[in-house]
Formats: C-alpha cells, sequence, structure tokens
C-alpha cells in the first residue's frame, strides 16, 4: 500500500499533496480541541501498534506493498479527525526513518490510508452501529467497516500508480493487482479489529465512544 519515491509524476504528486493537506488542516485542528488528556495515552498505543503491524508486509507490484492498515480501529476508539493525525504520523514516521513509503509520494499515502480508509470505515461502521443495536452492531459494524476501508484504500492507491506518467503500467495492470491481495489482506484486518474491540468491550467498553446523531463524523463521541 506504500508508494515508493519516483512512482507518481510530480503533478500527480502534488496534486495529492494538496487533497491529503486538505483533511490534514482540520483533523489536526479537532483533534488537538477534542482529545481529552486521559485519551492521549490510548492514541499513543493505537498509533504504536498500527505502526508495528504496518510494517509487517510483502510485496506487490512494482514496488508497492500488502498490509494491514488499522485506520477503521484507531477511528472506532478516537474518531475519525484523531485518526487522520495518527495515520499520518505513522506514514511520516515510516518514511522517515524506515524508508517505507517515499516522502514525494507522502501526500499520496497519507490520502489513501490516512484519509480514504479512515473516513470510508469511520462512516460504515457508525451507519452499521445506527443500524444493529447493542455489541452486536459495534462488532458488526468494525468488520465490515475494516474490510471496505482497505479495499476503497487499495483502489486508490491502484488508480494512483496507473495513471501516473513514469510508471510502466496502466491502471488495467495496478488496480487488479492491488485489488486481489488486498481483498485478502482486508478479510484479515477485519478479523483483527473486531476481535480486539470484541475484548475490549468485555472488558473495558467506556473505551469504545457512542456515536451520536446524523451527523455522524462531526457528531462522534466524546473526547472533550
Amino acid at each position: 500500500m506504500h508508494i515508493p519515491d519516483g512512482f507518481l509524476d510530480a503533478a500527480l504528486s502534488i496534486s495529492m499533496f494538496i487533497l491529503a493537506a486538505l483533511a490534514w488542516a482540520p483533523s489536526f485542528y479537532k483533534a488537538n480541541k477534542n482529545i481529552s488528556e486521559k485519551n492521549i495515552p490510548l492514541m499513543a498505543v493505537l498509533t504504536a501498534g498500527v505502526f508495528a503491524a504496518q510494517m509487517l508486509n510483502f510485496p506487490i507490484i512494482g514496488g508497492t506493498s500488502g498490509h494491514l492498515i488499522g485506520a477503521t480501529l484507531i477511528a472506532v476508539f478516537l474518531g475519525p479527525f484523531p485518526a487522520v493525525v495518527s495515520l499520518t504520523i505513522i506514514l511520516l514516521i515510516q518514511g522517515l526513518v524506515f524508508g517505507d513509503g517515499g516522502l514525494t509520494a507522502l501526500g499520496a499515502n497519507s490520502f489513501n490510508m490516512a484519509v480514504i480508509a479512515v473516513f470510508s470505515g469511520f462512516l460504515v461502521y457508525a451507519l452499521i452501529r445506527k443500524l444493529i443495536p447493542g455489541d452486536k452492531g459495534v462488532i458488526t459494524g468494525v468488520f465490515i467497516g475494516s474490510w471496505i476501508s482497505v479495499i476503497l484504500a487499495a483502489l486508490a492507491c491502484g488508480l494512483e500508480i496507473g495513471l501516473s506518467s513514469i510508471f510502466p503500467y496502466g491502471v488495467e495492470v495496478t488496480v487488479p493487482a492491488m485489488l486481489f491481495w488486498h481483498v485478502i489482506i482486508a478479510f484479515g484486518e477485519a478479523l483483527i479489529s473486531s476481535a480486539i474491540v470484541a475484548v475490549v468491550l468485555k472488558t473495558n467498553s467506556s473505551l469504545i465512544p457512542p456515536v451520536k446523531g446524523f451527523n455522524i463524523v462531526v457528531e462522534y463521541s466524546s473526547l472533550k
């Protein structure tokens, strides 16, 4: 899922930075405003755990990789905006320290994994939680939301690489290659994420905030 340096042409790379920045600005603002001191350790633990999970990857096509994302899992505990911040920090450290994902592709990688994966997974989770009451709705929402978040992030990644004038293959190659492997990865992520949430529901359900109102992104619980 991490796009290395040299895969995206300059115009596409800059465009993805702009799109990512449009999500970074409100996300950092809302996270700074709404995250309470008691949630900071939880955010640190989740960020470290997802960071480690993302480091376990395998090659897919021409230098890209497949791995867990963890976007929906973080969003379930903290809300979507703090999750964007968490995933962005993970991707930045991976690119700077470990060379996992290029810095010129940070905008694209962030847009795919810290924006598309976070908001798609969380929206699905929140909608299902509204439709199915109780713990069953929470676990079902996490499972389906996690699966969809990985698929959509992989689709975006495949499109970006295939549309780049630098990469030798078009979308007819890159999109199927990304989706084939990530359908399997998404199922694994869905199982792991829902299992973690199921354990938390049994041990300390207060860590999973409620979803309020119809404006499910803005009105997600109260980290204040």
